[in-house]
């Protein structure tokens, strides 16, 4: 047998042009495959419509997503502008309270400044009044001075010996005065005191 390659060509053409004819017949005899005959514009159609659906649906499902997404991003929003007006609210309570407490603490400081001044003022007043009395009691007579100094109180009477500044006239009070009274003022005096 003499093939020519003519002949071969066209007996492979042949053998691969019919394998796919020959196995699509072998498929219908044994009922795997079946055909239908169908009208391909009514076909189309609800291709189509089940496409559009499809996608409508899932559009749909994505812009329910987004549009709770959206509500809640805006709930957010409107949530943290309310809470930004109350601290701004907040704010400025606090800081009218801040300028109410630093008015209050001027206030304060000047009542204070004055208290001190009529404080200094006090001192200086019974200071002069003690140096006066010293003055007085040291001008008269021991015995008088001492009977009217056992009247007064220790604090008082020691004062007013101090500011004396003439030793011999508090010695000669000091003598005239009873026992006791005497040696409670000398321990006074003794003492060193604030102010003196």
């Amino acid at each position: 047998m003499n093939f020519s390659l003519r002949n071969i060509i066209i007996i492979a053409l042949t053998a691969v042009l019919s394998f796919p004819v020959i196995f699509f017949i072998l498929l219908l005899a044994t009922k795997t495959a079946k055909i239908e005959l169908v009208d391909n514009k009514k076909n189309k159609e609800e291709t189509k419509e089940i496409k559009i659906i499809k996608y409508n649906a899932k559009k749909d499902s994505l812009l329910a997503s987004q549009s709770q997404t959206f509500l809640s991003i805006e709930q957010q929003k409107k949530e943290l502008e309310k809470e930004k007006q109350n601290l701004k609210q907040e704010q400025e309570r606090l800081l009218i309270a801040q300028e109410e407490l630093d008015k209050k603490q001027k206030e304060l400081v000047a009542e204070r400044e004055k208290l001190e001044k009529i404080i200094t003022q006090s001192d200086e007043l019974e200071k002069k009044r003690i140096k006066q009395l010293a003055k007085v009691y040291a001008a008269m007579k021991p015995e008088e001075a001492a009977r009217i100094l056992e009247t007064l109180d220790d604090a008082l009477c020691s004062s007013i010996l101090i500011s004396m500044g003439d030793d011999r006239q508090m010695a000669k009070i000091l003598s005239a005065m009873s026992q006791e009274k005497a040696s409670r003022l000398s321990k006074k005096i003794s003492k060193p005191t604030k102010g003196n």
